[in-house]
């Protein structure tokens, strides 16, 4: 068993897809707790890359890590592969016996993708089964990640601009996550939907939230889950769009705030106030100066184009009162949104999706 990749640049919805996938998963009648979500970010953790590579990373340079990983993703794989059902199992509802059915081993990751050390893809296709890349449109990226780090949204923005920005850095110290490397917000995208390597399923942050049952349910198909969009009929048991439904309940941003009010979120930054801020889309538009959307628009204007998101930053600097496309519906994109999966994944991927042309990426 390979991994899928959760992959995304900080800020873009990432732990609300988790949760989504966690309490789907689980399917019963309590919703998944914050702190034991699957797909955890164990691709970044300094003391699980020194037990799998037998390598103290605390003796390593960032870039020697760097190298390393290419290796340390495909050990991981293998020790997720002999966990049962990639280390977790599904109840069923009628006997509360674990479920046989496989389920895919995911892992959050942050990076960009990148070529390392001697050209070796930081994220090897021998580890891989696919990848679900999140997108948010950067000016609501810029808002929620400037609270996340603590920092101005212009500092953030400088940030996001920054092609050696990484995470899991420290000045002067050692973080418990390893270097995770950013580059800028449309490299990070581009180094992402622009590989030939590794199947990629494209869905943006905005789709899901007007669109959850259509959004996630693509996403549960591409990870080879319920491909046919139901299971077949066993007594007791909901149908595949009934336990998505109630998935996305049960992770809704209001459930998962309060929460994290009441026992804490072990993913949230010391410095933050609060990891769950408020799961919305467009809230740039009275949080961000013209000033600060122009300057994201002239830094990343060709790739919010690719993806649906200029259009409306430019009709919000005209003074237009224009309303954002409807849902699903994006500008014509530079190249393709969408890569062929491989055959253990869902069918409707498996032709290399609208070369050049208008994609919808959710």
């Amino acid at each position: 068993m390979s991994i899928v990749w959760l992959a995304s640049y900080p800020k873009s919805g990432n732990t609300w897809l988790r949760a989504v996938l966690t309490n789907y998963l689980r399917d019963d009648g309590e919703p998944a707790s914050i702190n034991a979500l699957v797909g955890r970010p164990v691709a970044i953790g300094r003391e699980t890359f020194s037990e799998i590579v037998g390598l103290d990373s605390s003796d390593l340079a960032p870039e020697e890590i760097l190298r390393y990983r290419p290796l340390f993703h495909e050990l991981l794989a293998r020790e997720l592969a002999e966990l049962p059902a990639g280390g977790y199992r599904r109840p069923t509802q009628s006997t509360g016996a674990p479920s046989r059915e496989r389920v895919p081993a995911f892992v959050k990751v942050h990076d960009a993708y990148l070529h390392v050390g001697d050209g070796a893809a930081l994220f090897p296709k021998v580890a891989t089964s696919g990848v679900v890349y999140l997108v948010r449109n950067p000016l609501d990226v810029a808002v929620s990640y400037a609270h996340h780090r603590q920092k101005s949204i212009d500092d953030t923005m400088r940030w996001m601009n920054e092609p050696a920005a990484a995470e899991g850095e420290v000045a002067g110290g050692i973080h418990t996550q390893l270097p995770q490397p950013l580059t800028t917000w449309s490299g990070h995208v581009a180094s992402w939907l622009d590989q030939e390597e590794l199947p990629v399923h494209v869905a943006r942050y905005e789709d899901l939230l007007a669109d959850p049952m259509a959004g996630f349910g693509a996403i549960l198909r591409f990870a080879g889950l319920d491909r046919d969009g139901t299971h077949p009929e066993v007594p007791g048991r909901p149908s595949a769009s009934a336990r998505l439904a109630r998935a996305v309940g049960q992770a809704a941003f209001s459930r998962l705030r309060a929460e994290e009010e009441d026992v804490g979120f072990s993913e949230k930054q010391p410095t933050a106030p609060s990891f769950f801020r408020a799961g919305v889309a467009g809230s740039w538009r009275t949080a961000l100066a013209p000033s600060q959307v122009q300057a994201l628009v002239d830094a990343h204007g060709p790739v919010m184009a690719r993806l649906g998101y200029l259009r409306e930053a430019e009709a919000f600097l005209a003074g237009d009162a224009l309303v954002p496309p409807p849902d699903g519906q994006v500008e014509p994109a530079h190249g393709a949104l969408l890569h062929a999966a491989p055959d253990c994944l869902a069918p409707e991927h498996s032709e290399r999706a609208l070369a050049g042309g208008t994609a919808n990426p959710a």
